[in-house]
């Protein structure tokens, strides 16, 4: 999705002064009478309508720091925004999917890096465990069994996280308008294709005739998932199965509520980091972004907007998804209600900012060194330097983050033997979603044989089946000549990280960016 021009939609629609903005915000307060039996609210404020954000005053004060932004002086005791705190470096961030993790897990991830904490890493590659919860098998550990950061896919288990994780640590996701997070799944995952709509173009408008009648959902690691129902909550740790249950959905949220220091919200990312910011006590280095989107690819009906109808089918679908959107939603608006009138300053002076490094880090592309630029201080932010470094971890994407904290940290990837390695979520779902069992690992895509009895594969299937095959024998193959490189306690294979993500020589250097 296009943030840059949601934003900028967000503040045209709204012309209103600071107070108005401000009466309004007063008037989101969380009321659970107004949550119906599906989940939706009845509140004032609907979730689908942008926020005010009021323009910034101009007055005596006004000075401009960085090329464009007009600063209003406000001393730091007029907000919740004290340069007098300590940068909490312990957090567990749930990367949410299809939420806008691309943006986002970055941004923590090179936080990460140039704190240099010890990151909890899966064995492979993606996900710690998932759709399961965090299993101790799945982790790379440490000697001492000491985790500050968690950023990888993976399912929120409060028990767990909170024995493996200090008890000061700071808990963070990111949430997604759910209409606009089931489009993304529904182009991602392929439904498009998988299910069998007579209208391409635009499924959606199929699907939400009756979303109970298409298979979507099946069993995965011994877990029921579905991408098209209460899948951010399933993320956060909301079971699939009580998906009809909005009393116990409500319960959890206020449960959530109290866990997480912050829930982001993807349509309102520059408050939402802002706010980050604020509450962990870091740099506005630390949340700058690539602003160019890194999944912007196009697809039918990206960019279609579902009749009240169509609204209400997938609210009653998606009910505690759509609860808990609309509760975090307004529960970052009363966060930024506590911060005083300078936080919409500050947003609108990062999002200047953040739009001039990216302006400047472009520059990289020529492969060329960059002078490097200094950013002056300002009321929110200490000075800091931008240099081709800088650029560099900006624009690259986390899995190469994390390659380079793997290697700082000598943190190896563990593969697993050939047999065990899971078969992602992907390929199962043209099985499952078939009414077939789904393969757990490559072993069992070995031993799969036809029944006589059971209907013939299609040749999607077939030819899934036989990629999978390939698959194996190219990972035995691999595995053959790695003997020196067994992990006898774990039982997994070492994998050299510059081998696995062949990380150019000069990004080495970015090894050095920490503190």
């Amino acid at each position: 999705m296009n943030l840059g021009s949601n934003m900028t939609t967000a503040k045209a629609l709204w012309a209103g002064s600071l107070c108005v903005c401000v009466t309004l915000v007063l008037s989101l307060s969380v009321d659970w009478k107004g949550v119906m039996s599906t989940g939706g609210w009845t509140g004032k404020v609907s979730s689908y309508s942008s926020e005010r954000e009021p323009r910034i005053a101009e007055d005596s004060r006004t000075k401009t720091d960085i090329k464009g932004v007009h600063i209003v002086r406000a001393p730091y005791e007029e907000d919740n925004n004290s340069a007098d705190c300590s940068p909490r470096t312990d957090f567990v961030f749930i990367k949410v999917h299809k939420a806008g993790s691309s943006t986002t897990t970055p941004i923590v991830a090179r936080f990460a890096l140039r704190k240099n904490s010890t990151v909890m890493f899966p064995l492979g590659r993606g996900t710690l465990s998932w759709p399961n919860v965090p299993r101790v098998n799945d982790y790379v550990h440490t000697p001492d069994e000491v985790y500050n950061v968690l950023f990888h896919h993976t399912v929120y288990n409060k028990e767990w996280m909170e024995s493996k994780f200090p008890s000061n640590a700071a808990y963070l996701a990111i949430l997604r308008e759910p209409f606009s997070h089931l489009k993304s799944s529904f182009n991602y995952y392929k439904l498009d294709r998988l299910l069998p709509f007579k209208n391409r173009k635009n499924p959606l408008k199929e699907f939400l005739r009756n979303p109970a009648k298409y298979p979507t959902s099946g069993v995965v690691g011994n877990i029921l998932v579905d991408k098209t129902r209460n899948a951010q909550a399933f993320d956060m740790g909301y079971p699939l199965e009580k998906a009809e249950n909005m009393e116990s959905g409500r319960d959890y949220i206020q449960q959530l509520d109290q866990d997480f220091t912050l829930i982001l919200i993807l349509e309102y990312l520059d408050h939402s980091l802002v706010m980050l910011k604020r509450l962990m006590c870091w740099e506005t280095r630390d949340i700058l972004y690539e602003t160019q989107s890194r999944n912007s690819k196009t697809y039918p009906y990206k960019s279609y907007q579902p009749t009240e109808t169509e609204r209400e089918v997938h609210r009653q679908w998606s009910s505690v998804d759509y609860a808990m959107y609309d509760y975090f939603n307004q529960t970052l608006w009363r966060k930024i209600e506590d911060q005083g009138p300078g936080f919409f300053e500050e947003v609108e002076f990062f999002r200047k900012l953040n739009q001039q490094v990216n302006d400047f880090c472009s520059r990289t592309k020529t492969g060329k060194d960059l002078p490097t630029k200094h950013i002056p201080k300002s009321p929110w932010s200490n000075a800091f330097d931008i240099n081709h470094n800088f650029c560099t971890l900006l624009r690259i994407d986390y899995s190469s983050i994390d390659s380079l904290i793997r290697r700082k940290q000598g943190r190896p990837v563990l593969k697993k033997p050939c047999e065990e390695q899971r078969v992602p979520l992907n390929p199962n779902l043209y099985f499952v979603l078939d009414d077939r069992p789904a393969f757990q690992t490559l072993g069992d895509v070995m031993k799969y044989k036809a029944k006589k009895n059971t209907k013939p594969l299609s040749p999607t299937q077939s030819d899934i089946l036989k990629k999978l095959k390939n698959s194996f024998l190219k990972c035995k193959k691999k595995q053959k000549g790695m003997k020196d490189h067994f992990h006898a306690v774990a039982g997994r294979f070492k994998v050299k990280i510059d081998k696995l993500n062949n990380i150019p020589k000069d990004m080495l250097d970015l090894l050095n960016e920490t503190e």
